[in-house]
């Protein structure tokens, strides 16, 4: 069974759920919207880099 429907929903739903919970983390430990902001551009960040990572490891 190469991808079943609950392994493709997890795969969906795993990068919205870590973003909700690090902003979660950030908001219930006193930080603010710059807080929240910088955050949000680190998590892009490290995944778009891992994204990028992931394919050159795939390619060789």
């Amino acid at each position: 069974m190469p991808g079943s429907w609950l392994t493709k929903t997890v795969r969906y739903l795993t990068r919205p759920l870590v973003a909700a919970l690090v902003a979660l983390f950030i908001l219930a430990n006193g930080g603010g919207w710059t807080e929240l902001a910088i955050g949000a551009v680190l998590f892009l960040l490290i995944d778009l880099g891992s994204r990028q990572v992931l394919r050159r490891r795939n390619r060789t």
